[in-house]
Protein backbone atom coordinates (compact mmCIF):
# COMPACT_ATOMS: atom_id res chain seq x y z
CA UNK A 1 0.00 0.00 0.00
CA UNK A 2 3.01 2.33 0.20
CA UNK A 3 1.95 3.70 3.14
CA UNK A 4 -0.70 5.67 1.79
CA UNK A 5 -4.16 5.06 -0.36
CA UNK A 6 -2.75 7.19 -2.97
CA UNK A 7 -0.40 4.16 -3.69
CA UNK A 8 -3.74 2.18 -4.50
CA UNK A 9 -4.61 0.78 -7.74
CA UNK A 10 -8.42 1.12 -9.09
CA UNK A 11 -9.27 -2.39 -8.43
CA UNK A 12 -7.50 -2.13 -5.05
CA UNK A 13 -9.60 0.94 -4.44
CA UNK A 14 -12.79 -0.93 -4.75
CA UNK A 15 -11.95 -3.55 -2.62
CA UNK A 16 -11.11 -1.05 0.44
CA UNK A 17 -14.18 0.79 -0.06
CA UNK A 18 -16.37 -2.85 -0.18
CA UNK A 19 -15.30 -3.67 3.32
CA UNK A 20 -16.07 -0.26 4.84
CA UNK A 21 -19.41 -0.63 3.58
CA UNK A 22 -19.39 -4.30 4.85
CA UNK A 23 -17.71 -2.77 8.19
CA UNK A 24 -20.28 -0.43 8.51
CA UNK A 25 -23.37 -2.19 7.98
CA UNK A 26 -22.13 -5.15 10.88
CA UNK A 27 -21.38 -1.97 12.57
CA UNK A 28 -25.10 -0.61 12.36
CA UNK A 29 -26.50 -4.62 13.23
CA UNK A 30 -24.19 -4.62 16.37
CA UNK A 31 -25.27 -1.25 17.33
CA UNK A 32 -28.89 -2.47 17.14
CA UNK A 33 -28.29 -5.68 19.22
CA UNK A 34 -26.30 -3.50 22.29
CA UNK A 35 -29.43 -1.64 22.57
CA UNK A 36 -31.33 -4.79 23.40
CA UNK A 37 -28.97 -6.98 24.98
CA UNK A 38 -27.29 -4.51 27.22
CA UNK A 39 -30.46 -3.19 29.16
CA UNK A 40 -30.88 -6.74 30.16
CA UNK A 41 -27.69 -7.82 31.09
CA UNK A 42 -27.49 -4.15 33.40
CA UNK A 43 -30.79 -5.07 34.98
CA UNK A 44 -29.64 -9.39 35.26
CA UNK A 45 -26.45 -7.82 36.89
CA UNK A 46 -27.68 -4.98 39.16
CA UNK A 47 -30.12 -7.65 40.65
CA UNK A 48 -27.13 -10.08 41.51
CA UNK A 49 -25.52 -7.05 43.34
CA UNK A 50 -28.81 -5.96 45.45
CA UNK A 51 -29.23 -9.37 46.54
CA UNK A 52 -25.18 -9.17 47.74
CA UNK A 53 -26.00 -6.11 49.94
CA UNK A 54 -29.54 -7.00 50.92
CA UNK A 55 -28.44 -10.22 52.09
CA UNK A 56 -26.28 -11.18 54.87
CA UNK A 57 -25.49 -14.45 54.25
CA UNK A 58 -24.43 -13.74 50.88
CA UNK A 59 -21.30 -11.22 51.51
CA UNK A 60 -19.09 -14.51 51.21
CA UNK A 61 -15.11 -14.01 50.16
CA UNK A 62 -16.04 -15.71 46.51
CA UNK A 63 -19.32 -13.24 46.06
CA UNK A 64 -16.75 -10.61 46.44
CA UNK A 65 -15.32 -11.40 43.44
CA UNK A 66 -18.28 -12.22 42.17
CA UNK A 67 -19.91 -8.64 42.56
CA UNK A 68 -16.30 -6.86 41.37
CA UNK A 69 -17.26 -9.18 38.32
CA UNK A 70 -20.89 -7.67 37.58
CA UNK A 71 -19.58 -4.15 38.21
CA UNK A 72 -17.18 -4.76 35.46
CA UNK A 73 -19.78 -6.41 33.40
CA UNK A 74 -22.50 -3.98 33.73
CA UNK A 75 -20.08 -0.98 33.15
CA UNK A 76 -18.93 -2.34 30.16
CA UNK A 77 -22.49 -2.69 28.86
CA UNK A 78 -23.42 1.01 29.61
CA UNK A 79 -20.26 2.21 27.98
CA UNK A 80 -21.17 0.43 24.94
CA UNK A 81 -24.83 0.82 24.85
CA UNK A 82 -24.03 4.74 25.51
CA UNK A 83 -21.61 4.37 22.58
CA UNK A 84 -24.05 3.02 20.36
CA UNK A 85 -26.44 5.64 20.96
CA UNK A 86 -23.80 8.66 20.55
CA UNK A 87 -22.41 7.18 17.84
CA UNK A 88 -25.48 6.81 15.53
CA UNK A 89 -27.07 10.48 16.69
CA UNK A 90 -23.65 12.28 17.49
CA UNK A 91 -20.40 12.99 15.89
CA UNK A 92 -17.60 11.99 18.27
CA UNK A 93 -14.57 12.95 18.42
CA UNK A 94 -10.90 10.73 18.24
CA UNK A 95 -10.32 11.75 21.76
CA UNK A 96 -14.02 11.02 23.33
CA UNK A 97 -14.10 7.51 21.30
CA UNK A 98 -10.83 6.79 22.19
CA UNK A 99 -11.44 7.05 26.50
CA UNK A 100 -15.05 5.12 25.31
CA UNK A 101 -12.09 2.15 23.94
CA UNK A 102 -10.14 2.09 26.66
CA UNK A 103 -12.50 2.14 29.02
CA UNK A 104 -14.50 -0.30 27.39
CA UNK A 105 -10.97 -2.38 27.30
CA UNK A 106 -10.46 -2.15 31.03
CA UNK A 107 -13.59 -3.56 31.64
CA UNK A 108 -13.67 -6.15 29.51
CA UNK A 109 -9.82 -7.00 30.78
CA UNK A 110 -11.26 -6.82 34.42
CA UNK A 111 -14.05 -9.14 33.79
CA UNK A 112 -11.15 -11.77 32.50
CA UNK A 113 -9.36 -11.42 35.27
CA UNK A 114 -11.74 -11.93 38.24
CA UNK A 115 -13.44 -15.01 36.32
CA UNK A 116 -9.56 -16.15 36.40
CA UNK A 117 -9.12 -15.08 40.27
CA UNK A 118 -12.03 -17.05 40.81
CA UNK A 119 -11.01 -20.21 39.13
CA UNK A 120 -7.74 -19.84 41.02
CA UNK A 121 -9.73 -19.54 44.08
CA UNK A 122 -11.73 -22.81 43.79
CA UNK A 123 -8.51 -24.53 42.17
CA UNK A 124 -7.03 -23.86 45.78
CA UNK A 125 -9.98 -24.51 48.02
CA UNK A 126 -10.15 -28.16 46.13
CA UNK A 127 -6.22 -28.83 46.31
CA UNK A 128 -5.27 -27.19 49.34
CA UNK A 129 -8.41 -26.56 51.48
CA UNK A 130 -7.26 -26.11 55.03
CA UNK A 131 -4.50 -23.61 53.81
CA UNK A 132 -6.84 -21.80 51.55
CA UNK A 133 -9.20 -21.67 54.48
CA UNK A 134 -6.85 -20.58 56.92
CA UNK A 135 -5.61 -17.77 54.58
CA UNK A 136 -9.46 -16.62 53.14
CA UNK A 137 -10.22 -13.37 54.09
CA UNK A 138 -12.55 -10.34 52.81
CA UNK A 139 -9.38 -8.12 53.03
CA UNK A 140 -7.28 -10.32 50.93
CA UNK A 141 -10.13 -10.96 48.61
CA UNK A 142 -9.92 -6.89 48.66
CA UNK A 143 -6.75 -6.52 47.82
CA UNK A 144 -6.25 -9.30 45.24
CA UNK A 145 -9.52 -7.66 43.72
CA UNK A 146 -7.41 -4.16 43.41
CA UNK A 147 -4.65 -5.56 42.21
CA UNK A 148 -6.96 -6.73 39.29
CA UNK A 149 -8.65 -3.62 38.61
CA UNK A 150 -5.28 -1.94 38.45
CA UNK A 151 -3.71 -4.68 35.71
CA UNK A 152 -7.01 -4.18 33.91
CA UNK A 153 -6.37 -0.34 33.44
CA UNK A 154 -2.69 -0.71 32.30
CA UNK A 155 -3.53 -3.30 29.78
CA UNK A 156 -6.69 -1.45 28.61
CA UNK A 157 -4.67 1.58 27.65
CA UNK A 158 -2.38 -0.63 25.60
CA UNK A 159 -5.44 -2.27 23.98
CA UNK A 160 -6.91 1.53 22.94
CA UNK A 161 -3.74 2.51 21.79
CA UNK A 162 -3.71 -0.34 19.89
CA UNK A 163 -7.26 0.27 18.12
CA UNK A 164 -7.12 3.79 17.39
CA UNK A 165 -4.17 4.63 14.80
CA UNK A 166 -5.10 8.19 15.13
CA UNK A 167 -2.83 8.50 18.40
CA UNK A 168 -0.35 6.06 17.85
CA UNK A 169 0.63 5.64 13.90
CA UNK A 170 3.63 3.61 14.69
CA UNK A 171 2.62 0.68 13.57
CA UNK A 172 5.74 -1.37 15.62
CA UNK A 173 4.26 -0.09 19.00
CA UNK A 174 0.44 -1.28 18.00
CA UNK A 175 2.31 -4.67 17.14
CA UNK A 176 3.60 -4.79 20.35
CA UNK A 177 0.40 -3.72 22.25
CA UNK A 178 -1.74 -6.37 20.34
CA UNK A 179 0.71 -9.22 20.75
CA UNK A 180 0.61 -7.95 25.22
CA UNK A 181 -3.02 -8.40 25.17
CA UNK A 182 -3.13 -11.66 23.09
CA UNK A 183 -0.70 -12.64 26.26
CA UNK A 184 -2.62 -11.62 28.90
CA UNK A 185 -6.41 -13.17 27.20
CA UNK A 186 -4.08 -16.59 26.64
CA UNK A 187 -2.78 -16.41 30.38
CA UNK A 188 -6.15 -16.15 31.36
CA UNK A 189 -7.52 -18.90 29.48
CA UNK A 190 -4.58 -21.39 30.20
CA UNK A 191 -5.26 -20.63 33.96
CA UNK A 192 -9.11 -20.79 34.30
CA UNK A 193 -9.65 -23.57 32.08
CA UNK A 194 -6.85 -25.37 33.20
CA UNK A 195 -7.79 -25.10 36.80
CA UNK A 196 -12.07 -26.33 36.23
CA UNK A 197 -10.24 -29.01 34.46
CA UNK A 198 -8.62 -29.84 37.66
CA UNK A 199 -11.21 -29.45 39.94
CA UNK A 200 -14.02 -31.33 37.42
CA UNK A 201 -11.57 -34.69 37.84
CA UNK A 202 -10.73 -34.16 41.47
CA UNK A 203 -14.56 -33.86 42.23
CA UNK A 204 -15.76 -36.86 40.02
CA UNK A 205 -12.91 -38.68 41.75
CA UNK A 206 -13.93 -38.25 45.20
CA UNK A 207 -17.30 -38.62 44.22
CA UNK A 208 -16.41 -42.27 43.32
CA UNK A 209 -15.35 -43.09 46.88
CA UNK A 210 -18.23 -41.42 48.26
CA UNK A 211 -21.47 -43.46 49.63
CA UNK A 212 -23.95 -43.75 46.92
CA UNK A 213 -26.09 -41.72 48.91
CA UNK A 214 -24.02 -38.98 49.15
CA UNK A 215 -22.99 -38.41 45.14
CA UNK A 216 -25.88 -36.01 44.24
CA UNK A 217 -24.28 -33.09 45.98
CA UNK A 218 -20.84 -33.14 43.83
CA UNK A 219 -23.15 -33.32 40.28
CA UNK A 220 -24.15 -29.78 40.82
CA UNK A 221 -21.07 -28.54 41.37
CA UNK A 222 -19.51 -30.19 38.43
CA UNK A 223 -22.53 -29.12 35.98
CA UNK A 224 -21.65 -25.63 37.47
CA UNK A 225 -18.02 -25.38 37.05
CA UNK A 226 -18.78 -27.12 32.99
CA UNK A 227 -21.33 -24.52 32.05
CA UNK A 228 -18.70 -21.98 33.28
CA UNK A 229 -16.23 -23.69 32.16
CA UNK A 230 -17.75 -23.67 28.77
CA UNK A 231 -19.26 -19.98 27.96
CA UNK A 232 -15.66 -18.83 29.03
CA UNK A 233 -14.48 -21.28 26.55
CA UNK A 234 -16.07 -19.85 23.60
CA UNK A 235 -15.43 -16.56 24.64
CA UNK A 236 -11.55 -16.28 25.59
CA UNK A 237 -11.24 -18.44 22.48
CA UNK A 238 -12.94 -15.99 19.94
CA UNK A 239 -10.93 -12.95 21.67
CA UNK A 240 -7.58 -14.52 21.34
CA UNK A 241 -8.75 -15.80 17.31
CA UNK A 242 -9.65 -11.64 17.01
CA UNK A 243 -6.30 -10.59 18.21
CA UNK A 244 -4.51 -13.10 16.42
CA UNK A 245 -5.85 -11.93 13.26
CA UNK A 246 -5.38 -8.38 14.26
CA UNK A 247 -2.13 -9.21 14.75
CA UNK A 248 -1.76 -10.79 11.33
CA UNK A 249 -3.66 -7.84 9.48
CA UNK A 250 -0.53 -5.36 10.88
CA UNK A 251 1.94 -7.52 10.08
CA UNK A 252 0.06 -7.99 6.32
CA UNK A 253 0.81 -3.97 5.30
CA UNK A 254 4.20 -5.31 4.25
CA UNK A 255 2.27 -8.01 1.45
CA UNK A 256 0.42 -5.66 -0.56
CA UNK A 257 -3.15 -3.99 -0.23
CA UNK A 258 -4.83 -7.09 -1.36
CA UNK A 259 -3.54 -9.10 1.24
CA UNK A 260 -3.97 -6.48 3.64
CA UNK A 261 -7.97 -6.11 3.03
CA UNK A 262 -8.69 -9.79 2.55
CA UNK A 263 -7.52 -10.11 6.49
CA UNK A 264 -9.62 -7.15 7.32
CA UNK A 265 -12.74 -8.55 5.65
CA UNK A 266 -12.15 -11.87 7.96
CA UNK A 267 -10.79 -9.27 11.05
CA UNK A 268 -14.71 -7.21 10.18
CA UNK A 269 -16.31 -10.81 9.93
CA UNK A 270 -14.76 -12.29 13.37
CA UNK A 271 -15.31 -8.89 15.31
CA UNK A 272 -18.90 -9.54 14.93
CA UNK A 273 -19.44 -12.50 15.86
CA UNK A 274 -17.21 -11.40 19.02
CA UNK A 275 -19.22 -8.25 19.78
CA UNK A 276 -22.24 -10.54 19.68
CA UNK A 277 -20.30 -13.20 22.25
CA UNK A 278 -18.78 -10.82 24.50
CA UNK A 279 -22.31 -8.68 25.19
CA UNK A 280 -24.10 -12.07 25.69
CA UNK A 281 -21.37 -13.24 27.88
CA UNK A 282 -21.20 -10.05 30.01
CA UNK A 283 -24.93 -10.34 30.46
CA UNK A 284 -25.02 -14.04 31.76
CA UNK A 285 -21.94 -13.97 33.48
CA UNK A 286 -23.03 -13.93 37.13
CA UNK A 287 -26.51 -15.30 36.54
CA UNK A 288 -24.55 -18.55 35.35
CA UNK A 289 -22.20 -18.71 38.20
CA UNK A 290 -25.51 -18.06 40.22
CA UNK A 291 -28.40 -19.62 39.04
CA UNK A 292 -26.76 -22.92 39.65
CA UNK A 293 -26.37 -22.27 43.25
CA UNK A 294 -29.37 -23.52 45.68
CA UNK A 295 -27.84 -20.47 48.18
CA UNK A 296 -28.49 -17.63 45.87
CA UNK A 297 -31.63 -18.76 44.87
CA UNK A 298 -32.71 -18.93 48.27
CA UNK A 299 -31.18 -15.25 48.81
CA UNK A 300 -33.02 -14.06 45.61
CA UNK A 301 -36.41 -15.06 47.69
CA UNK A 302 -34.98 -13.54 51.03
CA UNK A 303 -33.95 -9.94 49.05
CA UNK A 304 -37.50 -9.64 47.40
CA UNK A 305 -40.42 -10.37 49.91
CA UNK A 306 -43.08 -10.27 47.68
CA UNK A 307 -41.71 -13.01 45.39
CA UNK A 308 -40.97 -15.25 48.24
CA UNK A 309 -44.45 -14.35 49.48
CA UNK A 310 -46.30 -15.16 46.08
CA UNK A 311 -44.42 -18.19 45.69
CA UNK A 312 -46.08 -19.26 48.84
CA UNK A 313 -49.03 -19.12 48.06
CA UNK A 314 -49.31 -20.50 44.75
CA UNK A 315 -47.74 -23.82 46.51
CA UNK A 316 -50.89 -23.25 48.81
CA UNK A 317 -53.09 -23.25 45.69
CA UNK A 318 -51.71 -26.16 44.27
CA UNK A 319 -52.07 -28.25 47.42
CA UNK A 320 -56.04 -28.18 47.75
CA UNK A 321 -56.58 -28.61 44.31
CA UNK A 322 -54.34 -32.18 43.93
CA UNK A 323 -56.49 -33.34 47.05
CA UNK A 324 -59.68 -32.53 45.38
CA UNK A 325 -58.60 -34.70 42.44
CA UNK A 326 -57.90 -37.57 44.68
CA UNK A 327 -60.86 -37.29 46.35
CA UNK A 328 -63.15 -37.40 43.23
CA UNK A 329 -61.70 -40.45 42.35
CA UNK A 330 -61.77 -42.29 45.57
CA UNK A 331 -65.03 -44.53 45.25
CA UNK A 332 -67.67 -44.48 48.61
CA UNK A 333 -67.31 -47.52 50.23
CA UNK A 334 -71.46 -48.69 49.89
CA UNK A 335 -70.40 -48.95 46.37
CA UNK A 336 -67.31 -50.60 46.61
CA UNK A 337 -69.27 -53.22 49.05
CA UNK A 338 -72.11 -53.68 46.41
CA UNK A 339 -69.61 -53.76 43.38
CA UNK A 340 -67.42 -56.27 44.95
CA UNK A 341 -70.76 -58.41 45.88
CA UNK A 342 -71.96 -58.31 41.91
CA UNK A 343 -68.43 -59.72 40.72
CA UNK A 344 -68.48 -62.42 43.51
CA UNK A 345 -71.90 -63.70 41.80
Amino acid sequence: MNGTIDGLTAHERQLLRDVEAHRQDYGDILRQFFKIIAPIGILLNSIFLFVVIRVKSMRTIINVYLSNLAVADATYLIINMSAAWAIEYTHIASGAYLTLVIASSTMQIASYGFVTVIAVERFSAVRQPLTQRARASKSRAGKVSAGVWVAAVVTGVLAGLANDTNYVTNVVLNQVCVVIVILIFLATFTITITSYIYIVIKLCHSDRERQAGQTRRVYPVVRMLVINTAVFFVLNLMDIAFNVINILMLFSIYKGAEAFIDIYWTCTDVKVCLGIVRHINSSINTLVYSATNSQYRAAFLEAFPPLAKLLRLRRRCRRPQQTEQIELRMIPPAKAAQESLAQAH
